[in-house]
């Protein structure tokens, strides 16, 4: 199963209850730890870490004083998931072949690594074009028109064939 880590999950929640009301400027919207715990029921523990992680990555800052708390950074729609995810879990890898520590032996030899490279390159897009701005509005079937690319296709016959998908290149 692919999925994101439960801390980044809660960060994004996190993050969601603390960009409140787009139309607001983000240092209007602040929230303390208790708050924001008591707000999206994750445990005040997981928030204080969340949010000194966040705050160390740039992505939130802290006032302290009667009117302080946290608040966003930047505009909720300057932040994105990709960056979000980043920050909780590091560099966004769909398989260990992607990992900056990840050292094979079989990486020259791979078969199947283009393809998982182009897979990760589609995935971090759809991440990098979510930004925490859009995860704030209510969701319409509509309006849902990201598609992930598919570079190979069934026949009729079942058989799998290469899709005329544009040219794959080692470049971003």
């Amino acid at each position: 199963m692919l999925k994101i880590s439960r801390l980044s999950d809660y960060a994004i929640v996190l993050l969601t209850a603390l960009a409140g009301d787009p139309r607001e400027k983000p240092s209007e919207q602040r929230a303390n730890a208790r708050a924001l715990a008591e707000r999206t029921g994750i445990n005040m523990p997981t928030v204080g870490k969340l949010l000194k992680l966040l705050n160390g990555e740039g992505i939130v800052q802290s006032r302290q004083g009667r009117s302080g708390g946290y608040f966003l950074a930047r505009p909720a729609d300057k932040i994105t998931l990709a960056e979000i995810i980043e920050a909780i879990d590091g560099p966004i890898a769909m398989t260990d072949c992607f990992r900056p520590d990840h050292d094979c032996s079989m990486q020259g030899d791979c078969a199947v690594r283009p393809h998982w490279e182009a897979i990760n390159r589609g995935v971090h897009a759809l991440l990098d074009a979510t930004t925490l701005a859009d995860m704030t509005r209510p969701v319409k079937d509509s309006a849902i028109t990201t598609q992930v690319p598919v570079w190979y296709e069934r026949s009729r016959g079942g058989e799998v064939t290469d899709s005329e998908a544009p040219a794959r290149t080692g470049a971003s």
